[in-house]
């Protein structure tokens, strides 16, 4: 049994009071409590416990590459072999255990790379954290993934896959879940960071609907790159699952999706750097700024946000410091991010990364992303308190002293002798 003791405990929704014993029992916690353990147990001398994080928009494969291949005739997932890209998926993995994040949900990979990704860790074959595994992009003929350079159709598909008519979509859905896909990725529109495209929609309704109806009968969850206001309130309408970018979302979406329980992963870094480097086209600030506005009036009417965004290192060649890189720290970037929008608390932002990711993780069938007992034990510990400076999560080479993956102790750089000295009043603590 792993047990922490003078722990400070972020619950996946707020601070508890005061210093507390969390106790695992195997790969759950077991308990949470006031009390002084009376066997061996890992003193963390008022540093905080919480729950590890998890991104929820994260592909696995994307690497070294620019997004204009694809418009140039070079799609997605076919830059490299799929074994390098394989490799890519390995060391990314190590990148966000470092990071403290313990936990992915899948925005789409090519070659099955999630799913193989997922049995190796669970084979032992290399250490990873826990997978939602996603299905390459389905989208339509001629849609705006869809090389330009029709003559350079590939033999076999990289990121994308390009499908017509709800039978071919039904089929397609249940041939990546078939192969291990927990989620189904759909492109229904362009926008989100420079991807123009002259109608609002690029998926039927059927089409839709036939690939939500598919997944959900085999316990699937759908995804939806859903940026125009129509095909947003489409993809809610029709039981999409979550909602990736949203960019021209309004009041009236956001009512439905409180009501159905829709995710929405907004991904605003990505075009926030198309805009300050003067890429963007004309109407993406205005719906960045949209969105913004929006996060307050969707996290007080209860929709679960998440956090998660397009790390590729895509900006590495013009940015000194790209934020969307696969670097350690990097990832934690975002809720500092997000912190400078008005009318989020840290806590609220906190939760998108922990308790709303693991309810999305996890789809329902377990608990995660929380310090509940029962929950499943993936946590991390943290020098400092994140409620009262997020960019701790940007700097794990000196605030993650620990981190937890199904109940052990896969990275732990607790000083002992310094955790043994005297703690702080949790008074002080909790100020």
């Amino acid at each position: 049994m792993l047990i922490f003791t003078n722990a400070r405990v972020f619950d996946g929704t707020a601070m508890l009071q005061g210093l507390k014993t969390v106790s695992l029992d195997g790969n759950r916690i077991h308990s949470i409590s006031d009390a002084t353990p009376s066997g061996d147990a890992l003193d963390l001398g008022g540093m905080t416990l919480m729950p590890g994080l998890i991104t929820c928009h994260y592909h696995t494969d994307f690497y070294k590459f620019t997004l204009t291949d694809g418009l140039n005739g070079e799609p997605l997932g076919k830059e490299l072999p799929p074994g390098v890209l394989m490799a890519i998926g390995v060391r990314n993995c190590g990148v966000l255990l470092e990071s403290g994040f313990t936990g992915f949900v899948g925005a789409a990979s090519g070659h099955d790379i999630d799913a193989s990704l997922k049995i190796a860790i669970a084979e032992g074959i290399i250490p990873g954290p826990r997978i939602r595994a996603c299905s390459a992009h389905i989208g339509t003929t001629g849609d705006v993934n869809d090389s330009r350079k029709w003559w350079r159709r590939f033999d076999s598909p990289g990121t994308d896959v390009f499908v017509d008519g709800p039978q071919n979509m039904r089929a397609m859905t249940r041939e990546f879940i078939r192969r291990g896909a927990e989620t189904i990725k759909i492109f229904t529109s362009s926008g989100h960071g420079g991807l123009p495209w002259p109608v609002p929609g690029s998926m039927d309704a059927d089409e839709i609907e036939a690939v939500v109806r598919a997944a959900h009968m085999r316990g699937a969850m759908v995804r939806a790159h859903s940026a125009t206001r129509d095909m947003i309130r489409l993809c809610v309408e029709l039981g999409v699952d979550i909602i990736d970018h949203g960019d021209e979302i309004d009041e009236e979406i956001i009512g439905m999706m409180a009501e159905r329980g829709t995710f929405w992963t907004p991904s605003l870094v990505y075009p926030t750097c198309m805009i300050n480097l003067g890429w963007a086209d004309a109407d993406l600030p205005g719906q960045v700024e949209n969105v913004k506005r929006m996060l307050p009036i969707a996290q007080k009417a209860g929709v679960r946000i998440l956090t998660g965004d397009d790390y590729s290192g895509v900006f590495r060649d013009v940015l000194d410091d790209d934020p969307l890189d696969h670097k350690v720290g990097d990832y934690g970037r975002e809720f500092g991010f997000y912190g400078q929008v008005p009318g989020l608390s840290p806590g609220e932002i906190l939760s998108w990364g922990t308790r709303n990711a693991g309810q999305a993780l996890m789809g329902g069938l377990d608990k995660l992303g929380v310090v509940e007992e029962g929950a499943l034990a993936d946590l991390i510990v943290v020098d400092g308190d994140p409620l009262s400076d997020l960019s701790l999560l940007a700097r794990p080479q000196q605030a993650l002293k620990a981190v937890v993956r199904d109940g052990k102790l896969v990275i732990d750089r607790v000083d002992r002798a310094a955790a043994s000295r005297p703690t702080r009043a949790p008074s002080a603590l909790n100020a």
